[in-house]
């Protein structure tokens, strides 16, 4: 089966503005849309009670729907080639446990975590605090190697595997002897902790309802009603009071499975085109209502974003049908092989819209069901424009950089914490990035930010090239 270029783009986008707004400037005079809604400047205080979502919102629920529209694309090429159901129930568990020794280790070895530095050193006017622990944590970014590359010869997988996992255990025994730091299962990166959780219920149950999408609605309503039962009667804590699973399960993170089972329908639609003959200009045909579908298709998530994160609420009511409409008539009429994509989307959208005042307005935090369908909706949308814009542009560089950091999500996303700034650190190159935050001229700090990430998804995409892929 061919590889869903559009989905590696979108997941390397995803990954893209993930690091992106890590990196920006934070305490300045920029703009509140370029951080999380709930989080706003000068302070960027956590405050639940603003509604509204901004681009920053956006980047990890697409992130939850593309690895979802991959469980389908994975797991059936798995079944075609004869694996058996418990089989794939192991393999599932494995990837999950991984994901979780993942998310421990690499909260272990940032520099904060670390300990209190022992040399403080000063080069051509640029002082590094802590140049130890920036080293060590470069050292535990290159264990990341022989830890989760892709080895095909069995034999020497078993000697890199163990010269990797050894060196991390190593390691970590090293920091703590020498610094002092507790090493805690408790400790461990939020997201990849989440995205374990997330993919481990999300593989079971496509795996279950796989031939039946009445069984999937089921297993929807399932998980929605997890999430109402949790937020309105305190069961959601139950996970948090047993300590002794609180730092491998929170029930709380099962609520984006509510985002993630639309997206493997998703997959399952993509898994039937790639299997198909005819490539995305065939499917598509000759029309020319195509440009304004997939245009449209794009600037839906452009208006939801606006809209919602400027509380235009009427405009959104009125105008967001009204688009998404338009969207279905000319797929009915002109496109019908996208025709089961846009009603999805539409589907999820307007449900969430209708859901939206009910929790007082949609925010990621705390995560609200009208964020979940609105952003499924929003994934989905973006997706479609994607392979409009692929079937043009698929050589490009641009597709290209994306493309690549996408199909080795893994790296991209400790690249710029466990690798760019330690190296900045350790090379004293770091005095010229920071020059370029120049306070009063946030823009350019948002474009010193840009270039890094930039350096960073053009080296995984070199990277890939050589064949060289994280898996767990």
């Amino acid at each position: 089966m061919k590889r869903a270029v559009s989905l590696d783009v979108l997941r390397g986008l995803s990954i893209f503005g993930m690091i992106l707004s890590g990196t920006i400037p934070f305490g300045s005079t920029l703009p509140a849309w370029m951080y999380h809604a709930q989080c706003p400047p000068p302070t960027h205080a956590f405050n639940p009670g603003i509604p509204g979502i901004s681009w920053v919102d956006l980047v990890l629920p697409v992130f939850i729907f593309c690895m979802g529209a991959a469980i389908p694309l994975a797991l059936r090429k798995k079944l075609e080639r004869g694996q058996t159901i418990p089989a794939l129930t192991k393999q599932i568990a494995a990837r999950f446990a991984t994901l979780v020794l993942f998310a421990i280790y690499i909260a272990h070895i940032m520099p904060h975590t670390i300990g209190k530095g022992f040399w403080n050193v000063n080069l051509f006017g640029t002082t590094v605090a802590g140049y130890d622990l920036q080293l060590f944590t470069f050292l535990g970014f290159l264990l990341m190697f022989p830890m989760f590359a892709t080895i095909r010869d069995s034999k020497k997988k078993i000697i890199i595997r163990t010269i990797g996992w050894g060196g991390a255990v190593i390691l970590l025994l090293a920091l703590r002897f020498i610094y002092g730091q507790e090493i805690s299962l408790y400790r461990s990166n939020i997201i990849i902790l989440l995205l374990a959780n997330v993919y481990l219920w999300g593989a079971l149950g496509w795996l279950i309802t796989r031939k039946s999408m009445t069984a999937k609605l089921a297993l929807f309503m399932f998980w929605a009603a997890i999430q109402l039962l949790s937020k309105y009667t305190g069961f959601g804590n139950t996970s948090d009071v047993l300590t002794h699973v609180s730092w491998l399960f929170k029930l709380r993170m099962t609520f984006y499975l509510i985002l993630l089972i639309p997206s493997t329908i998703v997959g399952e639609w993509i898994a039937e085109r790639l299997n198909a003959s005819e490539s995305f200009t065939q499917q598509v045909g000759a029309t020319q209502w195509k440009h304004g579908l997939f245009i449209l298709a794009f600037l839906v998530p452009v208006w939801l974003t606006i809209s919602l994160f400027s509380r235009w609420m009427i405009a959104a009511y009125t105008i967001t049908p009204i688009l998404l409409g338009l969207m279905y008539w000319i797929a009915s009429n002109h496109i019908p092989k996208y025709k089961k994509e846009i009603a999805l989307s539409a589907y999820l959208i307007l449900m969430g819209l209708i859901l939206e005042p009910v929790e007082g307005g949609i925010r990621k935090d705390y995560v609200t069901a009208s964020y979940l369908l609105i952003t499924g909706g929003i994934a989905t949308c973006l997706l479609l424009f994607l392979e409009y814009l692929i079937s043009y542009f698929e050589q490009s560089k641009f597709v290209k950089i994306f493309e690549g950091a996408g199909s080795n999500p893994l790296m991209a996303y400790v690249m710029s914490t466990w690798f760019a700034f330690p190296l900045l650190n350790i090379s004293f190159l770091i005095g010229i990035y920071n020059f370029f935050n120049t306070e009063g001229y946030p823009w350019i700090g948002v474009l010193r930010a840009t270039c890094l990430v930039i350096s960073i998804m053009m080296l995984v995409n070199w990277i890939v090239k050589k064949k060289i892929v994280w898996r767990v």
